[in-house]
């Protein structure tokens, strides 16, 4: 397998750029205003310029204007990125029919059979950025490997506008390279404690006792460890045609309590649920901390869920990140996936 991942450089402050000119070479800082003051609320995201000063996803507004005085903040702008986003991911998936979209700014393709080889496969790599580049002005950083997780490392380790390959003989030494805290889905808290038992680097785990590191992350991420470390990981880019329907909402203060926390997840899932034209089958709670780092929990059922079921796991969904995250949250949010079209089923279960 041959994947190429492709990453949107500082995406939504690069399409502040390319709307307003006036913009390029000075620092931008794309921010989620929390509408409670002038200046509260925390930084999405910034261009290189504005990180050069030390300005980062996550940190207060109000820090980052200590940081970069001069810098042009701006709200963030969700429905002009995504528009731009589509039309990106629709240029992309004309070079590969199997397309994983895994945000707003990211996405995998499987390039196996579009390729002869790891140059052919560079070739590629280097058509994607300056068509793109030429069509829609943004910039992009491309990782090519055998797998998912080291193209998405590499493409981090190539940023910004660049590219960088694992072929299939340096995966030996690419994996030695890697530290734990490089991997994609190993956060802050997992890191800490996969280091505080001597795991610093991803060939750490291979001489970790399982049944340890299955109390301390858990059986999912110990096998996913695993599997990367020993070479065998190879989970296929799936293309996503599963429609879902969201809502996020901002809490009056940021808060760990629950009974504070539920009256926002529950007005999420009515309006979620107001909006779908269908019956879910699925539902996430995306808790998105005080840091704006993102920490999600998800279920999915045999049948369609009623608004009422929503409500009672979305309880149990938010204790369980409550539980295993020390962080407050800043907003919470819901998504309902694996739709089905709406029925007189609807009428049985309430909707």
């Amino acid at each position: 397998m041959i994947v190429l991942f492709v990453d949107f450089d500082y995406f939504f402050a690069q399409v502040e750029e390319i709307l307003n000119p006036e913009l390029k070479g000075k620092p931008v800082v794309v921010c989620v205003f929390s509408g409670r003051t002038k200046d509260s609320g925390a930084v999405a995201t910034a261009n290189y310029i504005a990180r050069k000063l030390g300005v980062k996803a996550g940190i207060p507004i109000i820090k980052a204007k200590e940081l970069a005085p001069t810098a042009v903040f701006l709200p963030m702008r969700k429905e002009i990125y995504f528009q731009l986003s589509k039309r990106i991911m629709n240029i992309l998936s004309s070079f590969s029919e199997k397309i994983e979209i895994a945000s707003i700014d990211e996405a995998y393709l499987d390039i196996t059979q579009k390729v002869k080889d790891y140059d052919d496969a560079v070739a590629l790599g280097k058509k994607i950025k300056d068509y793109i580049k030429s069509r829609e002005g943004i910039s992009l950083t491309v990782g090519i490997a055998p797998n998912k997780v080291f193209a998405k490392i590499v493409a981090d380790r190539s940023k910004p506008n660049g590219l960088g390959v694992v072929r299939p003989e340096e995966v030996n030494d690419f994996m030695n390279s890697l530290n734990i805290d490089e991997i994609p889905g190993i956060g802050k808290i997992l890191q800490e404690r996969l280091k505080e038992v001597g795991i610093s680097r991803l060939i750490d785990v291979l001489d970790a006792d399982l049944n340890r590191l299955e109390k301390i992350i858990g059986k999912a991420k110990s096998r996913y460890l695993i599997s990367l470390a020993s070479g065998t990981f190879l989970d296929p880019v799936k293309p996503r045609n599963i429609k879902h329907k969201g809502r996020y909402v901002t809490l009056g203060e940021n808060s760990r309590e629950l009974t504070y926390i539920l009256p926002y997840l529950e007005r999420a899932i009515d309006d979620a649920y107001s909006k779908s034209e269908g019956i879910p089958r699925s539902i996430a709670i995306i808790a998105i901390m005080e840091d704006l780092n993102i920490v999600s929990r998800e279920k999915t059922f045999t049948f369609g869920i009623s608004r009422e079921i929503a409500k009672r796991e979305a309880k149990k969904l938010i204790s369980d990140i409550l539980k295993e995250d020390n962080r407050k949250l800043r907003r919470v949010g819901v998504r309902l996936g694996k739709i089905s079209k709406s029925s007189t089923l609807d009428k049985f279960f309430n909707l």
